[in-house]
């Protein structure tokens, strides 16, 4: 069997070992791999290399299920914190949207999966979610399946999320996904072409949220609900 191994850091990572988590040499610490495993490891000389032990890790994790989707128009402003929350939160898979009111920078994978790698690392969750391309919106809800929910506002006769949930979950369910629109709302289109393909009109609140608090208010109830 393979003993220990000595595994480097890269300066943000050492970084964050000295001086966020202030750690020292022989300082315990967690290790994730982003796909179920958890392994326990210890701070070298210098903060700058982690000791594993690689023959067996400490916990094994099943994928969560059933699965849960969060499909977002992403904000201008704000889409690197609702990405943090979302996966602190517990969101197994991320579908950044492209709707008709739409106002979004440049998509930036690369910098937004490192934002889910430093979460993933901050919580200790063991499965990274899985982050898609943008898609126009309009297509992507035509096409999606499994139990869906559509959050809108100004629509007095929708469940809110919570109930929605509980009254429309069949207990074979292994995917579940909810939709949160742009800053403006979804159009007409997308909405009318939404619940003619399935989806269900969920309400959030009483209140009209900002993109990003819609997506994480949805997810905290996704992942309240699965556990």
């Amino acid at each position: 069997m393979a003993g220990p191994v000595l595994l480097p850091l890269d300066k943000q990572e050492a970084h964050y070992v000295q001086r966020v988590l202030r750690l020292r040499p022989g300082d315990p610490i967690a290790l994730v791999d982003g796909a179920g495993h958890r392994w326990p490891a210890a701070v070298e000389i210098g903060a700058a290399r982690l000791l594993v032990p690689l023959d067996q890790p400490a916990e094994v994790e099943s994928p969560p299920a059933p699965s849960l989707q969060l499909a977002v128009a992403l904000p201008r402003q704000g889409s690197d914190v609702l990405l943090r929350m979302v996966c602190e939160l517990g969101i197994d898979l991320i579908q950044p949207l492209l709707a008709e009111r739409s106002v979004q920078e440049h998509w930036n994978a690369q910098r937004s999966a490192v934002i889910l790698r430093e979460a993933l690392e901050q919580c200790e969750r063991l499965w990274l979610p899985q982050l898609e391309q943008p898609q126009p919106a309009l297509p992507w809800l035509q096409a999606a399946a499994g139990v869906r929910f559509l959050a809108t506002t100004r629509r007095p006769d929708v469940l809110p999320l919570a109930e929605a949930l509980a009254a429309n979950v069949p207990a074979d369910a292994s995917c579940i996904s909810v939709a949160i629109g742009p800053e403006g709302g979804w159009s007409p289109a997308e909405e009318a072409q939404a619940i003619c393909s399935g989806w269900l009109p969920v309400s959030l609140g009483t209140t009209i949220l900002r993109t990003a608090t819609a997506a994480v208010a949805a997810v905290a109830g996704l992942c309240s609900w699965r556990h």
